[in-house]
């Protein structure tokens, strides 16, 4: 525990030594010398030292406050600097923005549009985090979350997007089945994702359920390639490992490349995407600007649906 020392006493003395002179510390502090004085005998009494040498009109260090004067006049520097960086701390704070989003979500849909962002805000801190399940997304600290189920968080839940699931693969694949959609369901090679079963990905639907819904069986289900993530996953469907159920979100720049071509219809059920924020955005323009920037982004999005 630090022991209580009088700091406006310490000033004055700091000040008084620095400048040889009461009368001018006295100006330097905004008070008058005889508060200087004052100040200086109650230094004097806590340490239970005398500090000056008083000869008429001058004043010289004793030989123990000259040895620490330096040092002194360092820390009080140092809570100076620290003081001012608290009061550019409210600047900062607005100007700093933590946004998450699932791993594949932030590498392969919000990553490619970021830098459009950045250029209409130069100024902004941006800080993109990402998680893989929902515990992990709901325990860390972020400004804006973007997320696929409904949060008990207490905060703001905004409809934002809605996502299809589309059977998808490389040009090859769908070129050595002639490009018919029931064949290349029927034969082609699957891949499959492991979703994470905390509700993070719980409303896609995987192919026994996609196949089931348009007629198609097939007794090797379960076989095929697997992943635990869906960017992985996507990129074996890119280097033609199979056929995968693609999420619009992630897909989208792929089709528009040609290194992925949709297979058949998607899935009739859309998986809604939410964005998370705090109930309260006073003095934080640049949140608002961020999430009107990515409302912006869906509106005009091709392959995501706006809610």
């Amino acid at each position: 525990m630090r022991k209580r020392v009088p700091l406006n006493a310490i000033r004055a003395f700091e000040a008084t030594a620095r400048m040889s002179s009461v009368v001018k510390a006295a100006d330097e502090l905004c008070v008058t010398p005889t508060a200087v004085s004052h100040q200086i005998r109650l230094l004097e009494d806590f340490l239970q030292i005398q500090l000056f040498i008083r000869k008429n009109s001058r004043i010289e260090l004793t030989t123990d406050a000259r040895a620490n004067v330096a040092r002194i006049t360092q820390a009080l520097d140092l809570i100076n600097e620290a003081v001012l960086c608290l009061e550019k701390s409210d600047e900062d704070v607005r100007r700093r923005l933590s946004v998450s989003a699932s791993a594949s979500v932030v590498s392969l849909w919000l990553m490619p549009r970021l830098s459009e962002f950045m250029k209409t805000a130069p100024e902004v801190d941006l800080n993109v985090r990402t998680f893989l399940s929902r515990k992990e997304a709901e325990s860390q600290e972020s400004d804006i979350r973007i997320c696929n189920w409904q949060s008990q968080l207490d905060c703001q839940i905004e409809p934002l997007i809605e996502e299809e699931i589309i059977p998808v693969c490389a040009p090859e694949i769908a070129a050595q089945y002639g490009g018919n959609a029931r064949d290349i369901l029927a034969n082609a090679p699957l891949v499959h994702v492991d979703r994470i079963q905390d509700g993070l990905d719980g409303t896609y639907p995987d192919w026994a359920r996609y196949l089931t819904e348009y007629g198609v069986s097939r007794s090797d289900l379960s076989h095929g390639a697997r992943f635990n993530q869906a960017g992985t996953a996507m990129e074996a469907a890119d280097a033609g490992v199979g056929v995968i159920l693609g999420r619009s979100l992630l897909i989208e720049k792929a089709i528009a490349r040609g290194t992925l071509v949709p297979v058949a219809e998607s899935y009739p059920i859309r998986s809604p995407y939410f964005m998370l924020s705090p109930w309260k955005t006073d003095g934080r323009e640049t949140m608002q600007r961020f999430k009107d920037w990515i409302v912006g982004k869906v509106r005009t999005n091709e392959l995501v649906h706006a809610i």
